[in-house]
């Protein structure tokens, strides 16, 4: 590099020294030239899909984030790219938890455009994703809105090759259903494991509860207990045809619910869904709806 440096110094000192200026110039290197323009982050575009190897739920922008064609196996797929604005976007941090609000409800509102219905009767994760901390140093301003199938409750990715839209119309090949309930050695549990419904499993997921205001994800179980229960033992019900007081007679049918997490909570996934379980060692291999209160 030093020696080019020097060689381009020496040709510059030869021309310098000529006679005069070649034809079409005036003598002056610099003063047509036009100004670079800034760097900026490039922007992703609706119907990109990408891959990753963690979980759903860690996915985000960075270098584990590679884009590829929607053919080729993939974790996820963007249906929407839009603008962070206002006092958000004049933020020195990425937006996080509540700044991210106005931002998945977008998601979410595009989102049953997209699908054909509620993302959550789907076995399905929406996720936001905003710039990377770097990007957003770089003014960059925009999110992505990504759908990803997951093939449990706890997030696992379900690699795709053809594009999620309409998934949730028609035959709704994405549709969340029948489960096996996955227990722990003292009987918790620990998934929810979609499986077609001809064959024998011991749940199906029954509808998605939504809070009814905006107030924080709550940490103690009694409280999650005292707002969900109630919530998705009418969603049970209802699903199996009955009133609340008919389905208090069930003898065969409980029921559980797999919660948001905190963090998507607080950026407004307030939500769970509700799944109805068959009690002891029963299965089925048939769905339950409407089933009312006749045996398993």
């Amino acid at each position: 590099m030093k020696r080019w440096t020097a060689g381009l110094s020496a040709a510059l000192v030869l021309f310098a020294a000529g006679c005069g200026n070649p034809a079409g110039t005036d003598g002056d290197l610099v003063n047509g030239w036009t100004a670079l323009a800034a760097p900026s982050v490039p922007k992703p575009s609706a119907g990109e899909c990408w891959t990753f190897s963690g979980d759903a739920d860690k996915l985000a922008v960075g270098p584990d984030l590679v884009e590829v064609e929607c053919t080729a196996s993939h974790a996820s797929e963007t249906f929407k790219v839009s603008e962070f604005t206002g006092a958000i976007a004049q933020k020195s941090t990425v937006p996080a938890d509540a700044d991210l609000i106005d931002a998945f409800t977008a998601c979410q509102a595009e989102a049953i455009n997209f699908l054909g219905a509620d993302w959550h009767d789907g076995r399905l994760m929406l996720r936001v994703l905003p710039p990377s901390s770097k990007q957003w140093t770089g003014q960059a301003r925009h999110y992505r809105c990504d759908l990803i199938e997951v093939s449990d409750d706890t997030y696992t990715i379900a690699p795709r090759t053809t594009s999620l839209k309409d998934t949730l119309r028609g035959s709704k090949p994405a549709l969340l259903r029948c489960v096996k309930v996955a227990t722990d050695s003292k009987g918790g549990i620990e998934d929810f494991i979609p499986v077609q419904c001809d064959t024998l499993h011991n749940g199906e997921y029954t509808g998605t509860f939504y809070a009814p205001d905006a107030r924080p994800y709550p940490s103690d179980a009694a409280a999650r207990r005292s707002l969900l229960q109630p919530g998705c033992k009418t969603i049970v019900a209802r699903y199996l045809g009955l009133t609340d007081a008919e389905y208090d007679l069930n003898k065969q049918i409980s029921f559980a619910w797999s919660t948001a997490t905190p963090t998507r909570w607080g950026y407004g996934d307030r939500t769970a869904r509700c799944y109805l379980m068959l009690d002891g060692n029963l299965s089925v291999s048939r769905s339950l709806l409407a089933n009312g209160n006749r045996p398993v």
